[in-house]
Parts: C-alpha cells; structure tokens; sequence
C-alpha cells in the first residue's frame, strides 16, 4: 500500500476510535435527537473542512435542495412538500448504531474528491462551460441584452463547439441541470452534487425497502454504502449515479401507486445517459408486464365518477381476500353504479401530469442537441437501428454500434467465457478487460446478495417445496404479489447484464450498479430479515463474518476509485473553505515549464485547442480543448489520420485556433501517424506562430509569469506576453502553433493551395525542424 494510502487509512483509524467511543457510552451522549444528529455529523463537517470540501458541501446542498423543492413542486403543486416530507421522515427515525457504521464510507469519499479527479470526469463531465454553454459568437465582450443573451445561450447550447468525440454529443442533462454550479471555482461544487445525489439514492432505496419489509431498512441502507461501485461513482462527474437515483425512483412510485410518477422517472432518466435507453426501457417493460398480470392498465387511463359526477374512492380491479367465511365465499366491496372518463396521460391518481409533460420537455430538448450535432437522438445507442429507419450520421462523426465481442466463437466457448468473466467480475476482478470493474467493483458482499436475489425471484415463479411469503408493510401475506414487479425488472436486468458479459469486451463496473440494488432489493424480501426468525442476529456464521466483510469494504472503498489509490486530499488547517484546483493546475504547469502556452490558450475560454498532449491532464486547460486521443480513438473518427485533406477539413469544421504539442506524448510509438500529419500540416502552411516553451530551469517562477501577462494585456499589446514564450537555448519540450484558417478555406473548397508567403515559409520549416529532431531526440 503506498504511502498516501497509509495517511488516509491512518485517518480512517482515527474516525474509527470516535466511532467505537461514542457508540461505548451512546447511553449518556443520545440523550437527544439533537445529540444523536450532532455526533453523527461533526466529523464530516471537521473533516470536510480540513481537506477543502465545506464550502462545496454547502452550497451544493442548498442547489440540491432547491432542485428537490423544485422536484415536490412539481409532484404536489406545493413548493413546501419536500421541506415537509423531509421533516416528517427526520422526526420518524430512531437513533440507529448502523448509521455510525456508514460514516468510514462517506468520510474516505468526501476527503479524496477534490484529488480523485478521473479522465472521464476531466474530460466532460466538469468541463460544462467549455463543451456546452462555451457561446460560439465570443459573448464574454458584454453589451448584450437579454433577448441576445438567451439566442447566444440556445447558440452554446446546441453547438458541437468543434469537438468530435462520441463523449460531448452523450445527453448533457446533468451539465445542464448543474450549470450554475460551474460558475463557481473550482472543481469542488460540481463533485459535492454528487455525494448528495448519491446519499439521495440511499434514501429512496431505503424508503423502498421500508415499503418491502418494515424492519430491513437500516440494514439494507448499511448494505448498500458496502458497494463500492455505487460510492466509487458520487466523486466522478459521470452521469451513472443520478440515473440511478431516477431509476429506484421509479420504482418506488410505482411501489406507492403512482405509475405516471414511475414514467415520469424513466423518461426523464434518457436525458442523462445513453445506456439508460436500454435499462431504463427494461424498467419500462417490466412495470408494464406487471400491470398487465395484474390487470390494472384499463386503471391508468380510466377513473371512475358517480352519476353525479363526484369522484369515488380508489377503485382497483385486483381482487383482494377480506375474509373467507365457512362456505368459502369471498365478500367484494358494495356495487354502485360509476361512469368512465378516459384520461389520455393517465389518471390523477397514478401521479402527476406536469411532472410528466416537464420531464418529455427536459428530455426532448437534450434528444434535440444530440439530434442537431450528429443526425441521430442517441448517439451511441442502436445506431444501427436508427440509420436503418432512416438516420444519417452528419460528418465528421463516426457512431458505429459498438462491435460484438462474441464474434463467430462457438456456443461452448461463448459460454465459457460468459461464466469466466462473471465468477471474476464476483469475486476477483482482475485482467485487461476488468480494469474498469476493478476500480467499480461490487465489493465481497455483492455475491451472496446476488444468491439470495436470485433465490426469492426463482422460489416464487418456481416454486418447489417450501415457499416464502413475502410480507408487506401493510401486513398482508401472500406469494409476493405485492412485489412481484420487483422479480420482473429484476430477472429482465439480469438477463441483459449476463448477456453483455458475452457481448462487451471492456467491462465497467458502473455498467451493473442497478443491478445491484434491484439485487439488494430483492434480497430484502429473504424471511432472513424476519424478525422472528432473527436469523441475521443470532446466526454465528453472520455475526463472525460480517466485521470481515465490513472491514474488507472499507479497504476496499480505500484503494479503488476511477483515479485510483489516491489517498486524501493534504489538510490544510487554515483555508478558504473550498480547493481551488486552477491554482494547483498552474503551479503544476509551472513546474514543468509549460506555463506561458498554458496562460496563452487560457485567454479566451472560447480557444479551440487540438491538444497532441497526455490525457487527462491536457483537459485542465480553462479553454474548448479536445485532445488527439478523442479524434482518433474510441468514440472518434481515425479515418481523419488517412489523408491531409480529410485532416485539415477537419480542423476547418472545428474552428480549431491552436494546436498545442507536448514532446514526451508525440515520442510515443501510437503516434507515428499523428506526427506525419503534422508535418504534412506544417508543409502546407496551415501551422504558423510557433511558440516555444523549455525546461523548467529557465522559466521564471508562477507570480513573475502572472505579472508579466497582466501588465502587457493592460497596455493593449501581446509583445511583451510573446517575449515570455521566445526559443530558449535549451531545446523546448512544448509547442504552441496557430491554426491558420485563411488555407484552410481552400481545402474545404477542394482548391490548390497558394503558395507560401515568406513568414508562412519561415513558420513551416521551424515547426517541421522541431517535429523532427523531435523524432531524433531520445
């Protein structure tokens, strides 16, 4: 274990003697509620104080709040519903040990987050101004008025701003919704969403579990803070986990009644992740599937009125046993005489219609983005569907369906491989194609959750011997048909996440996150959770295993996160209160002697940059940037590389205004045709006003290089700041070069270049010298 995660664990070790001390004399400290809450909550405020975090907890909490507000508005017409339910739900609670059990999880989350910044996240996810509200027309000038304000904004909004990649056409519900956050500095704000929607999710699993079974709902809730997959997520700016909270969402409407609700969730879920095209549709299926075996779908669309027209109480078609008397006949509700009224979305009593009509609009306007950039409504899912009712991919965008990882193998070896990749994606997720799972995975617990899973849903639709009634909170019992929409969604999830298995050759362990909760779910209908049995309580086998276990998840919580073993942001006990990573960015480029063409891209937000440097730390610079990775690899176009036209249509379709080249990246052995094509750029004039920058030995230091800059943009000229990047005598390790797009017009038009003025000439050769003795440098 490397140092930084041996000061992180040492901290853990700490808050574990806190734990362990005031769980020891709970009986004199929970003397209140008050106490109960203060205790709980006092080491995550101190240490989200001392490893920069408070400022973001705060704030994103109040965001977050105002969203759900919005969200209970919307459910109840009511701004004061979510306050209420919240209040309600907190004076409901009991003091409960569990809850003390969860604090490890969330403090080792919420202490790395501002270090644990992952290529995904860099890439796109905390990048919103640039990749989408980043206006193409240069608005940053002022004098605007609001109705130019709001077409520039709709400008931003649906412009591909010149970057290719699959990943910035992927639905931008999130980046939307969390775009006042992006003003604020830093990364923080933006990560701190995501604890909040993750500790979100929690809550509804829990309320949905309290639904399956009065009891289970702390340990279910403990359970789940177990999977580190789902934690992993809630400091990465992906859009998994706010799916998933729409998702278990869903479900718990559907659970209370509420189908339009349950839609409502799902359709509004297609607005944040391509995938959910497919899981959430799953969802929609088996929630269908349930109604129709039940046959209540004539009660979406259909309420029941008086003759006089007054509404009646809820009428359902589903029988229910009241009481069997001697002869066995069953009593039914008293007959009246009710008239019909059909509502086209559904019934007031199955959810809210403005919930429903706000969700489509939200949903509709991301599918129009990704329809406008690339020419289809998702642009990585069933393509191949789409192109064939239709479709067409706009250039330069390549959106191939991703290809079979089965092939032509044979069934014995599909299969195989099928139980191969599963037994290590459950228990020891090593191998190239389990890198992502590695640092995603379920954890040890999620196996024997999975067996139980599996086991309730398959003793209900076959049983054999002894069945196991589920029951409900209501106190009813019977052959889990109050749930049984549980076992539907859940075995139509499984069946697909056992499929991709033989499908995918990269697997992610964020891919199989619904999964597992429909498992945890699930798994809390076991009579195991009974209190009369006690089963979990008295067992030896549970009791000596799960300190284990528990411990295990914490390790393992620890070492793995989609940035890896990063250990804990360092404390800084007298701070702003939040972690200003363009500072530490800066003084990283400063180290490295690449500061001055760091400054220089950073001018204007709006620069598209092509960056022919390492990912994902090319991604920090504060401008439009996109790196040759995303053009020629997954989710790219490497047909670009094939032709210096094809190339240099490209640049000319991105508005590219730089090219930014980093030496260590361009020696590697994968970019041999990155650098031919850059020579052959250079050759033809399209590089010009090459800037160097050398070693850090003959840079000056962060402050000098932020004097310098400001005072010559104060006295209106770029002289004194181009002096600051000049050839040195060492040769420079980093290069800046300027797109000229005068030629590339002639290439968009398909027309003989001009010939080379002396400056262009001059500028050519110096750029092809370097990329050369480049290639000669070892």
């Amino acid at each position: 274990m490397e140092k930084k995660s041996l000061l992180a664990l040492g901290e853990v070790g700490v808050l574990s003697l806190y734990i362990f001390a005031v769980l020891f004399f709970r009986k004199r400290i929970f003397t209140s509620k008050k106490n109960y809450l203060l205790c709980l909550s006092f080491p995550l405020l101190l240490s989200a104080y001392l490893h920069r975090f408070l400022l973001p907890l705060g704030i994103s909490l109040l965001y977050f709040s105002l969203l759900a507000s919005f969200f209970g508005f919307l459910l109840s017409g009511k701004l004061s519903y979510f306050p209420k339910k919240m209040k309600k739900l907190l004076a409901s609670l009991f003091y409960k040990v569990e809850a003390f059990l969860i604090l490890p999880f969330l403090f080792i989350q919420m202490n790395r987050s501002n270090i644990a910044l992952d290529y995904d996240s860099l890439r796109y996810g905390l990048r919103g101004e640039y990749t989408l509200f980043s206006f193409p027309d240069a608005v940053f000038t002022g004098g605007q008025s609001l109705s130019e304000g709001i077409l520039s904004f709709l400008k931003g909004f649906f412009s591909s701003h010149g970057l290719l990649n699959a990943v910035y056409s992927y639905p931008k519900g999130l980046e939307l919704l969390t775009a006042p956050l992006t003003v604020l500095p830093g990364y923080g704000f933006l990560l701190a969403f995501q604890i909040w929607t993750y500790l979100a999710i929690a809550l509804v699993l829990f309320l949905l579990s309290r639904r399956i079974h009065l009891k289970s709902g702390m340990p279910i809730l403990l359970l789940f803070f177990f999977f580190s997959s789902i934690g992993n997520m809630s400091i990465t700016a992906k859009t998994d986990n706010i799916t998933l909270l729409l998702q278990v969402l869903s479900l718990y409407f559907y659970a209370k009644g509420e189908r339009k609700n349950s839609v409502s969730m799902l359709i509004l879920s297609y607005s944040f992740k391509p995938t959910a095209v497919v899981f959430s549709t799953l969802i929609l299926v088996g929630l269908f599937l349930d109604s129709l075996l039940k046959g209540t779908i004539r009660e979406f669309f259909f309420k029941e009125m008086t003759s006089e027209g007054e509404r009646t109480e809820e009428v359902r078609v589903k029988e229910v046993r009241v009481k069997e008397v001697s002869d066995k006949e069953v009593r039914h509700p008293k007959k009246e005489k009710r008239i019909r009224q059909y509502c086209i979305l559904g019934t007031r009593q199955e959810g809210s219609t403005v919930l429903l009509l706000v969700s489509l609009f939200f949903t509709s306007l991301v599918t129009l983005r990704t329809f406008l950039i690339t020419g289809l409504p998702f642009s990585t899912t069933f393509t191949g569907i789409f192109k064939a009712m239709g479709f067409s991919v706009k250039w330069p965008f390549n959106l191939d369906a991703h290809v079979d990882y089965s092939g032509e193998k044979p069934a014995f070896e599909v299969v195989f491989s099928v139980v191969k990749r599963v037994f290590f994606f459950l228990f020891y997720p090593v191998g190239e194609d389990m890198e992502h799972v590695s640092i995603a995975w379920s954890g040890v617990v999620f196996p024997a959750v999975l067996f139980l899973a599996f086991k309730n849903a398959v003793c209900v639709v076959f049983p054999k011997g002894k069945k196991y009634a589920m029951k409900g909170i209501e106190g009813l019992e019977d052959e889990g048909g109050n749930y049984s929409y549980l076992r539907i969604v859940f075995l139509l999830i499984s069946f697909f996440s056992l499929l991709s298995f033989s499908m995918l050759w990269q697997i992610d362990g964020n891919y199989y996150i619904l999964w597992e909760c429909l498992a945890l779910l699930l798994a809390a209908s076991s009579p195991l959770w009974s209190e009369k049995q006690g089963f979990l309580r008295t067992n030896k086998w549970i009791k000596g295993l799960f300190p284990l276990t528990y411990l295990a998840s914490i390790l393992i919580t620890l070492v793995t996160s989609w940035a890896g073993a990063v250990g804990f942001t360092p404390i800084d006990f007298v701070n702003r209160g939040y972690y200003d990573h363009f500072a530490v960015e800066k003084d990283k480029q400063a180290k490295r002697g690449s500061l001055p063409l760091f400054l220089k891209m950073a001018e204007n937000p709006n620069n598209h940059v092509l960056a022919v440097a390492e990912t994902p730390e090319c991604y920090q610079i504060p401008c439009i940037v996109e790196s040759i990775t995303d053009v020629e690899g997954s989710g790219g176009n490497p047909g670009l590389h094939n032709d210096p036209l094809y190339f240099a249509w490209f640049l000319k379709w991105a508005k590219t205004d730089y090219i930014y080249i980093e030496k260590p990246f361009l020696e590697e052995e994968r970019e041999k045709r990155t650098k031919k094509m850059l020579g052959q750029m250079a050759e033809l004039g399209i590089l010009i006003e090459p800037e160097f920058s050398t070693e850090p030995s003959a840079m000056m230091s962060v402050d000098d290089f932020d004097l310098a800059w400001l005072l010559g943009r104060q006295e209106g000229g770029e002289k004194d700041f181009k002096n600051l990047t000049k050839t040195q005598d060492s040769f420079p390790k980093y290069l800046l070069v300027k797109v000229n797009q005068s030629r590339l017009e002639y290439a968009w038009r398909e027309e003989p270049y001009p010939t080379l003025t002396k400056d262009e000439e001059e500028n050519a050769k110096r750029v092809w010298t370097w990329i050369e003795r480049e290639l000669d440098t070892k």
